[in-house]
């Protein structure tokens, strides 16, 4: 128990690392170490004897930590908790969105419909292109020479460009 109780500093540091409130690092950290002894008690904490104790604990007492940790988060009244005088007062505040996420949006929208308007040729070809797919490796792939592929990217892209200008 001693050598459990000398890591509470270290302790303290993962429980903080692992999101829990300041009101609640106290009893997590508590729980922890009880967790901790009852294993010990119970003969499932068995070192390698090859590896320096204290480095041998740290590793296991890591585990037992941030299991504690993940069951404390996951209790029910830790996430639905309502820190105000009058819950049924409170309601929620729309989600701020930035401006430019918002244009973004609207050019990923606008470049959809605008692919979806274009042939199943020119789909593919400009898929291909988009993964990062060679000249050759597009020919290959479709069926067609080299030349013929350049110029049917080139007709694509250019197609694009004008539903986009729409």
């Amino acid at each position: 128990m001693e050598r459990i109780l000398a890591e509470r500093r270290w302790i303290a540091a993962l429980v903080t690392a692992g999101g829990i409130p300041p009101s609640d690092r106290e009893d997590v950290m508590q729980a922890a170490i009880m967790a901790a002894w009852r294993a010990v008690e119970e003969g499932r904490y068995r070192p390698d004897a090859a590896v320096d104790p204290r480095r041998a604990l740290r590793g296991w007492l890591h585990s037992v930590v941030w299991r504690t940790v993940g069951h404390h988060r996951n209790r029910a009244w830790v996430r639905r908790e309502i820190p105000v005088a009058d819950p049924w007062s409170a309601q929620q505040e729309p989600p701020r969105v930035d401006e430019r996420v918002i244009e973004a949006r609207e050019r990923l929208l606008a470049v959809r419909v605008a692919l979806s308007r274009l042939k199943q040729l020119d789909q593919e070809v400009l898929a291909l292109c988009a993964v990062g797919h060679g000249i050759r490796a597009i020919a290959r792939t479709l069926g067609m020479p080299s030349s013929t592929a350049v110029r049917q990217i080139g007709r694509a892209r250019r197609k694009l460009r004008i539903l986009l200008r729409r």
